[in-house]
């Protein structure tokens, strides 16, 4: 029931999967029933935190499949959940070498480098699961944070390009986008011609954004607002700058 409908209810699950495994075959489980629920009691004991548990499931799938991607990338999250990070790493790499275009254990490199304060390294892993993975937007939308974490905005922009392009009616992508060039347009280091881009460009992704979300997007209207305040600011400025010289011709 959990896995049809994609829910993820920890709690229930690790009661209702050990129930099941105390006695398979009294609960007529097949062997694929019963290692389908090891893998689900593994996952939520992972997520309630009772890595013995996770373990000893663990233990059991790599029992039954010894070469797997699947439990392997299940053994490298409870590395992960213990803390031991670089172990895990190691030992995604492994995996990796024996299933060198496993999409989910590229990913969790990713997500692996991430949690353990290595944000340069997060993002490599993932410019590199995109090189051959380019379809898959969640990850691109994910690059997009982790660049915008590092504050560099002209690369988020670049990856929320693809997800805009991906999907045009998700109003929440264009006021990311729009929300990194806002950012731009507050950069000292670039020119007031760039500055004043980036902005005009963040209205026009926070006016898309109020378009899709049919006004709800209240985070974009008040970019927008914003966004208004410092054009006119910046064209004060420009006016007040160049109509200092005139009157004195008498």
């Amino acid at each position: 029931m959990v896995s049809e409908h994609a829910a993820r209810r920890p709690g229930p699950t690790r009661s209702a999967a050990s129930r099941l495994l105390a006695d398979p075959k009294r609960a007529r489980l097949s062997k694929l029933d019963e290692y389908e629920h090891l893998e689900q009691l593994a996952l939520a004991s992972l997520d309630l935190g009772a890595l013995e548990d996770a373990e000893s499931a663990c233990a059991k799938l790599y029992d039954a499949f010894p070469g797997s991607a699947r439990v392997g990338r299940l053994a490298g999250m409870i590395m992960e959940a213990s803390g031991r990070h670089d172990e895990a790493l190691k030992h995604y790499e492994n995996v990796l070498e024996k299933h060198p275009a496993d999409q989910r254990v590229m990913k969790r490199k990713a997500a692996c480098r991430y949690a353990s304060g290595d944000l340069p390294g997060a993002i490599e892993e993932l410019v590199k699961y995109l090189d051959v993975f380019m379809a898959d937007v969640d990850a691109w939308d994910w690059l997009a944070d982790l660049y915008v974490a590092a504050r560099r905005y002209d690369r988020a922009i670049f990856c929320l390009e693809e997800v805009v392009v991906a999907r045009p009616s998700a109003h929440r992508f264009h006021r990311k986008i729009a929300d990194a060039y806002y950012a731009v347009g507050g950069d000292k280091s670039i020119t007031s011609a760039e500055r004043e881009d980036a902005l005009n460009n963040a209205r026009k992704y926070y006016a898309a954004a109020v378009d899709q979300s049919i006004g709800r997007d209240v985070r974009a209207l008040y970019g927008l607002t914003q966004v208004d305040a410092r054009l006119k600011s910046a064209a004060g400025k420009k006016g007040g700058g160049g109509g200092g010289g005139g009157g004195g011709g008498g």
